[in-house]
């Protein structure tokens, strides 16, 4: 028997044949995990070189490689894959009546930034008590959205800020329903941007951009992909929105740590 077969069936301690396989995805497995507590701030793991070493990204070897699924979305094609104006795009949100929201609105908040920003912000929706379109994520949210960016260095002309939703609700929390319905906007205005990279605020933003259904504590701590229809992509990182830090200041030390790796790539 070649030393080859020899490897693949080597026997564990239950005297069941060994995966290299099931090795391989145990061993990522485990690495993932350590790095989530990592994220959630547990310190009282030994920081030990072989720590250290196991937690850092390796590429397994090119036998026990496996497709990995893509959490890069595609921007909308056919139709939508036109570049559009922010004039145009604006047009069609103002005269939109996809959903319930176009007759449960207080008004409509549009995007507003920089015509070329650095990073675009996209939050789930504009909670207001009473309208105003100068407030974009609400009032005290805006204000803690302010100091994030100053923070890592940008100034108001360095960003552009939007929402999936851009209608003001009324009296209840849009649903994934009048997500899916606002998101061919939002893809629209991402188009006209074509930023490099965005920074997706609460749940909604994340598991719109990234089409993923993964909670957001996952998602957030690393960057993923935005591809546009000509394969140019943008980074995209997961965070918390300000509505949920007001709420929940001590989770302010983990967004902090996805600014900063913003403000790296910057």
């Amino acid at each position: 028997m070649s030393a080859k077969k020899n490897q693949q069936t080597r026997k564990s301690g239950t005297g069941k044949p060994v995966d290299p396989a099931a090795l391989v995805l145990l061993s990522r497995q485990v690495r993932n995990l350590l790095r989530f507590h990592q994220q959630m701030g547990i310190k009282n793991y030994p920081s030990t070189a072989g720590l250290q070493s196991f937690l850092k990204r390796r590429d397994t070897p090119s036998a026990f490689k496996r497709p990995l699924k893509q959490s890069a979305v595609p921007a909308p094609l056919g139709r939508q894959a036109a570049v559009p104006s922010l004039d145009a795009v604006n047009k069609e949100i103002v005269e939109c009546r996809q959903c319930r929201l176009a007759d449960q609105r207080s008004g409509q908040i549009l995007g507003r930034g920089g015509k070329r920003p650095k990073l675009v912000v996209v939050g789930d929706w504009s909670g207001q008590d009473g309208f105003s379109d100068e407030l974009l994520f609400g009032r005290d949210e805006d204000v803690m959205l302010w100091k994030m960016m100053e923070a890592i260095g940008l100034a108001v002309e360095d960003i552009y800020v939007t929402n999936v939703i851009k209608c003001c609700p009324l009296d209840t929390s849009p649903d994934m329903t009048c997500a899916g319905r606002c998101f061919a906007h939002l893809s629209r205005e991402i188009a006209a941007l074509k930023p490099r990279l965005i920074l997706a605020m609460g749940e909604m933003a994340a598991s719109r951009l990234l089409a993923s259904s993964a909670p957001l504590v996952r998602l957030r701590g690393r960057f993923h992909t935005y591809r546009y229809p000509d394969s140019v992509s943008a980074k995209v990182m997961a965070t918390f929105h300000p509505r949920f830090l007001l709420a929940n200041p001590e989770m302010k030390k983990m967004v902090w740590m996805d600014l900063q790796m913003i403000q790296r790539q910057l």
